[in-house]
């Protein structure tokens, strides 16, 4: 742990961040004493330089109406439905948060539960959280937190949280931060969203109270904030019924020792296969872990300094009729106990139709600056860029969206819009992306969040922020296993 490098022990680094008074729904809050500066499960981004390329600017286009005051439907009250519902206050809107659990969090909700179907690929009772007992954070409090609401005393943390909080400390801001934004009246907890549905003049959305009948109302504008932490992406492994082991998503990973004494596979290279491979490696006989990655950036095959149980392979190719595990290189694992993918999640509408918005390969579209849909620009979805530090993007995105729908920005054409979304297709098909990676930011979130920020009327990103991310980002590639127990620099 590093007890004396909170937040507040960085006042020279930056201006202080003043915690954020209650103001009645509707109205700005006011902050006490000095003016602010100024997002398991998340990974820092390898570097935050210029961009290969950019989004495309929205041309100037003249809003054809006010439209202040709207009554806005949001769905989800994790981090992005929060700082929308507080963002669409500020902005003079009447938001409704539909939320389908019994409290506020999203994914920061723990819960030992998992789904029926362990390996995420036939669920049909499924859980939300994604989270597992132990874990905490891999960016410092000071990048996870809002920009105008720190992560300690001051905002909605505490002083002597560790710099790399443990998930049940991020709930804990969570639900602080709705308490003093004052977005409790505008929950409605225990509410699924059934349909969402245009029409001539804003949208019908269907809802249902638990132990309730459905319930339909009418919303100027829709938010949906409902996360992509929920559904195990699970690609296909040739062979894998002959596999007789355990297969399970890191979705339902909860703690190392149901894996005493035995040996696992744990197949992904990011952020949820380095720690659950290192954890699990605690307790388990051995574990395999297995990515591209690792060969790619030169990682030794072969036993860690730290754990000499833990053993790192390429991608497998499939299981054999006898179940083994084969490598391209002709290797192979035998007498495996356990199969867990680390492989990540997938986006899900199911209350929108697919002429709305359609999910191919992982990629939300058609969405301008991964936002709005241009056909339904009173349509928003926040938090569907990933490999970001996420609240500060979540707010941004919120604010930028909020003022849009007030009309406090001119507005691109729809013309437009699909030529950004042309231009901006281009650009990844050029560079080689992967569709499933398209809404990846990494090293161009930065231009991301300026470009929103311009747009909509606010400062960029202050230089702390980025200095402080390219340090944490080394930290962790330097001490992958004890980088949240290491001082950073001041």
């Amino acid at each position: 742990m590093n007890p004396g490098t909170g937040f507040a022990g960085r006042a020279k680094q930056r201006p202080p961040q003043p915690r954020a008074s209650v103001s009645p729904a509707g109205q700005t809050p006011t902050t006490l004493g000095s003016t602010a500066t100024g997002s398991v499960l998340y990974l820092l981004p390898i570097k935050l330089a210029a961009p290969e390329f950019a989004l495309s600017s929205s041309s100037p286009h003249p809003p054809s109406a006010t439209l202040s005051g709207q009554h806005v439907a949001v769905v989800g009250a994790g981090a992005a439905g929060l700082v929308t519902a507080r963002e669409l206050l500020r902005a003079g809107h009447q938001p409704t948060v539909f939320e389908q659990s019994a409290s506020v969090g999203g994914v920061w909700v723990y819960t030992p539960n998992v789904d029926d179907d362990q390996s995420g690929r036939a669920v049909e009772r499924a859980v939300f959280s994604s989270i597992y007992a132990t874990l905490r954070t891999n960016l410092p409090s000071d990048l996870m937190a809002f920009l105008d609401y720190p992560f300690d005393s001051r905002g909605g943390g505490q002083d002597h949280w560790p710099r790399f909080p443990h998930h049940s400390c991020v709930l804990t801001y969570l639900q602080n931060f709705c308490r003093d934004f004052d977005i409790t009246p505008c929950l409605r907890l225990e509410h699924q969203v059934l349909a969402i549905e245009p029409q001539v003049s804003g949208w019908q959305v269907s809802s249902r109270q638990q132990g309730q009948a459905p319930v339909t109302q009418h919303f100027d504008a829709v938010v949906v904030c409902n996360g992509h932490y929920s559904k195990p992406r699970v690609p296909a492994l040739a062979g894998i019924e002959h596999f007789q082991g355990l297969v399970i998503h890191s979705h339902n990973y909860r703690k190392p020792t149901a894996f005493a004494d035995q040996t696992v596979v744990v197949w992904g290279a990011a952020a949820s296969g380095a720690d659950i491979s290192r954890e699990i490696a605690s307790c388990a006989r051995q574990v395999h872990w297995c990515g591209a990655a690792l060969v790619a950036a030169g990682a030794a095959v072969g036993p860690t300094a730290t754990r000499p149980n833990l053993h790192r392979h390429d991608d497998p190719v499939g299981f054999n009729p006898q179940g083994e595990l084969l490598f391209a290189d002709g290797s192979r694992l035998t007498d495996i106990d356990v199969l867990m993918f680390c492989t990540g999640y997938g986006y899900q509408f199911p209350f929108l139709a697919a002429d709305i918005v359609q999910v191919t390969d992982n990629w939300v579209n058609p969405l301008y600056q991964d936002l709005v849909a241009p056909a339904y620009p009173s349509l928003a979805f926040i938090g569907l860029p990933y490999l970001v530090v996420p609240f500060p993007l979540f707010a941004m995105q919120a604010r930028w969206f909020a003022r849009w729908l007030a009309g406090s920005f001119s507005r691109p054409s729809e013309t437009a819009m699909q030529q950004a979304m042309a231009d901006h297709l281009a650009a990844l098909t050029s560079a080689r992306v992967k569709m499933r990676n398209y809404h990846k930011l990494a090293d161009k979130q930065t231009h991301y969040y300026n470009q929103l920020a311009r747009q909509c009327g606010e400062p960029p990103l202050p230089n702390w922020f980025a200095d402080l991310a390219q340090s944490a980002q080394q930290a962790r590639l330097a001490d992958p296993e004890h980088f949240r127990d290491q001082p950073l620099p001041s």
